[in-house]
């Protein structure tokens, strides 16, 4: 967990870096998804886990239930970043990709680390 924090200081800390130096406010859009693609992939993460312990029909019901979920927030995001900052909807895309790939490649590395130590 501790790596994931990490990952998401230092990417937000350089997305703000950018922006203060080239004065590009549109790169701001780009921070907000990448915020968005951590949340997501967390959320996702939480409701795996819990799904894995449920009987398998209540499980399938509840990752739809999340997965619906999921979807409206992404919605939602997009829907206000298009109606009050339309100029950082490519920037949002790009983040909330970036996101979601930081997020799982530093998961999937914390996982191979646990596996040699334990």
């Amino acid at each position: 967990m501790k790596s994931r924090f990490v990952a998401l200081t230092g990417g937000s800390a350089l997305i703000l870096i950018t922006v203060s130096v080239s004065g590009s406010f549109v790169l701001v859009g780009a921070l907000l998804g990448y915020i968005i693609g951590f949340v997501l992939t967390g959320w996702l993460q939480r409701d795996t886990l819990i799904s894995s312990e449920m009987d398998p029909i209540t499980a399938i019901k509840k990752m739809r239930r999340g997965f619906f979920a999921r979807l409206g927030a992404v919605t939602l995001a997009v829907a206000a970043t298009a109606r009050f900052q339309p100029g950082w909807l490519p920037g949002l895309a790009a983040g909330i990709a970036l996101g979601i790939l930081v997020s799982i490649s530093v998961s999937i590395a914390a996982k191979i680390r646990e596996g040699k130590e334990g």
